[in-house]
């Protein structure tokens, strides 16, 4: 399987560096981390990511950045990829930022900085799981309805004498 994509986006570089090398240590096998350094960058990093070919399979965000903050972020991601793994990670987001994050851009997981990455590896590692499992199916459905569709236009063409 080609590797998956995990975004993160902090406009606080010395976060974003520690969390890249944090997350290529548990996730360098199976996953690109790519960074952002504001929520545009970001949205513009998973559009390249897309036209690529590639499969972002996680976003990981800070909320409080100047411009697109974080729920924002999250909310265009999840009109573009409802599938991808949507992440808040901050220090300063209130409660409506958070339920903001959950009710419009699907949020699948919040996280108070500091954080603790071998805590959250477990989370993190239970979602990209459950993201190529819903993938997959997704993929031998289509696989499946095209066959239906095939054998339904070799119905149509048989002749019943």
């Amino acid at each position: 399987m080609d590797k998956g994509f995990i975004v993160c986006v902090d406009d606080e570089r010395a976060v974003i560096e520690t969390l890249k090398e944090q997350l290529l240590r548990f996730f360098g096998e199976t996953h690109e981390v790519e960074v952002a350094n504001n929520g545009e960058e970001g949205l513009q990093l998973v559009k390249d990511i897309m036209q690529q070919g590639g499969s972002v399979e996680v976003v990981i965000t800070d909320q409080v950045m100047p411009g697109l903050k974080g729920d924002e972020l999250l909310e265009e991601v999840h009109q573009l990829l409802p599938e991808t793994i949507k992440i808040l990670l901050t220090g300063q987001a209130g409660l409506r930022d958070a339920i903001d994050a959950v009710n419009r851009g699907g949020l699948n997981l919040y996280i108070e900085k500091p954080w603790n990455m071998d805590e959250i590896y477990v989370d993190i590692e239970r979602l990209i799981v459950r993201y190529r499992e819903s993938v997959e199916n997704q993929r031998l459905l289509r696989m499946l309805e095209q066959r239906v569709h095939e054998l339904e236009e070799q119905v149509k063409d048989f002749k019943f004498e």
